[in-house]
């Protein structure tokens, strides 16, 4: 298989609502049409060019309502992009075993975000999903298809790279409005 055939087997339409469990539809919502190799490539320019404008004083100013300093909103980032990579790895290899939920309060609770300059959190992200983006461009088109449980709903591989795209997306959207930068696609 070449090159072109494996970013050609990268779906571009969204997940129809029987893939994904209702809740994701917000994040998969969030995904503009169009390849989404190409969007979630972008998405590393975006994220490194928004947290360049971010001062490291600010990162750790907790904004009411806000329930987490901006270093904490990357490391949620960090840790659901591999959450949900993990996800998309398992049943794209036709690893079909249920999977848990994961629960974003003790993951943010137990990790230390703090000490880490917010740079190096933002290229842990950026490595993150470079990986995640290698991944999907070698899975089968067959692949993308696969239906697994986790959090006890099932979800397909594609699905769970919309939400992967839509996620940080959502993200980047509140933290563009909490600390005042405009920096997009």
């Amino acid at each position: 298989m070449n090159h072109q055939t494996v970013l050609d087997s990268v779906p571009n339409n969204p997940p129809s609502s029987d893939e994904y469990f209702e809740y994701y539809a917000n994040y998969i919502s969030q995904v503009p049409a169009g390849n989404l190799m190409a969007i979630a490539q972008a998405q590393v320019i975006e994220i490194r060019d928004f947290f360049q404008k971010v001062p490291e004083s600010q990162s750790v100013i907790l904004h009411a309502p806000y329930k987490w300093t901006t270093k904490q909103v990357v490391g949620h980032l960090i840790d659901a992009d591999r959450v949900f990579a993990d996800r998309m790895h398992k049943f794209a290899a036709a690893d079909f075993q249920p999977l848990n939920g994961m629960e974003q309060e003790p993951y943010v609770e137990n990790q230390d975000f703090n000490t880490p300059t917010l740079s190096a959190l933002v290229e842990e992200l950026l490595l993150c999903r470079e990986a995640n983006i290698l991944l999907m461009r070698r899975m089968k088109s067959t692949a993308w298809d696969h239906r697994g449980i986790a959090s006890e709903k099932p979800i397909t591989v594609r699905a769970l790279a919309y939400i992967q795209v839509g996620h940080i997306t959502y993200h980047l959207k509140i933290l563009r409005k909490r600390l005042g930068i405009d920096v997009g696609l």
